[in-house]
């Protein structure tokens, strides 16, 4: 029996979301309505919406968003394009970047396979008012990551990542695997996203338990290879310091 498509959430979500007030809103998988982000800004909230053409952040800057994440194809775990297929929004993190800077006086978030100072500094240079980490982060002690989804990442010689359906329904980077490859050629086997997502829960969820790296979601960037494990508070401080060497040695 396949399980139930869930309902959205969305909704009690943004409720909760007003109520509580958080200082930044961040959003992906396509955008609220120009109303919702006029409630959230209603309440001082700062709205930041992911992107990964300039024709998405086309949409977001005139439905009123604060900033814009520009996820680049590097990027792990979940695709947010909403406007076109994926396949034709696989735009490098550099050049997305720079496009969006040139058409919007937004401050725009570079995000996808930054792992290092040296990344920061160039995403920096290219306009970016900020950056976004994720995979760099997952290795951290603070995170929540299974034991063995971090020593998978720390174990990454070089980029095995692909982008898949397999787990979730949903187009997302991560770390080939096991179940992957036996998904791959029955595509049209795999449900809606969500759905997929339930079916597979059961599955990931043991095999995190058992230390089974084949069968669970080992989402990460393009820069999965340069993975560090340190406190988070201690990375934050290394990768500030890599970023500052790389700017005074600029000429």
């Amino acid at each position: 029996m396949l399980p139930p498509v869930p309902a959205n959430p969305f909704d009690e979500q943004l409720a909760a979301v007003l109520e509580e007030r958080p200082p930044v809103f961040s959003f992906t998988f396509g955008m609220p309505s120009s109303e919702q982000i006029a409630a959230l800004k209603n309440r001082g909230i700062a709205v930041s919406g992911t992107a990964t053409t300039v024709g998405e952040a086309r949409r977001l800057a005139q439905a009123g968003v604060d900033s814009i994440v520009a996820q680049g194809a590097e990027a792990g775990a979940h695709r947010g394009s909403f406007a076109a297929p994926f396949e034709d929004s696989m735009i490098p993190v550099a050049t997305l970047v720079r496009d969006i800077c040139a058409s919007f006086a937004l401050p725009v978030i570079a995000s996808g396979g930054l792992m290092d100072g040296r990344d920061i500094a160039a995403a920096m240079k290219l306009g970016a008012a900020a950056v976004q980490l994720g995979t760099a982060f997952l290795p951290c002690q603070e995170s929540g990551a299974p034991a063995v989804y971090k020593r998978a990442l720390l174990e990454a010689k070089n980029d095995t990542t692909v982008i898949t359906r397999a787990f979730s329904g949903r187009p997302a980077r991560g770390i080939a695997n096991t179940f992957i490859a036996m998904v791959a050629g029955s595509e049209h086997a795999i449900l809606p996203f969500r759905q997929q997502n339930e079916l597979t829960r059961p599955m990931r969820n043991a095999a995190g338990l058992k230390g089974v790296p084949d069968f669970i979601s080992l989402w990460a960037g393009q820069g999965v290879a340069r993975s560090r494990a340190m406190p988070a508070g201690e990375l934050v401080k290394v990768l500030v310091e890599e970023s500052s060497v790389v700017e005074v040695a600029r000429p």
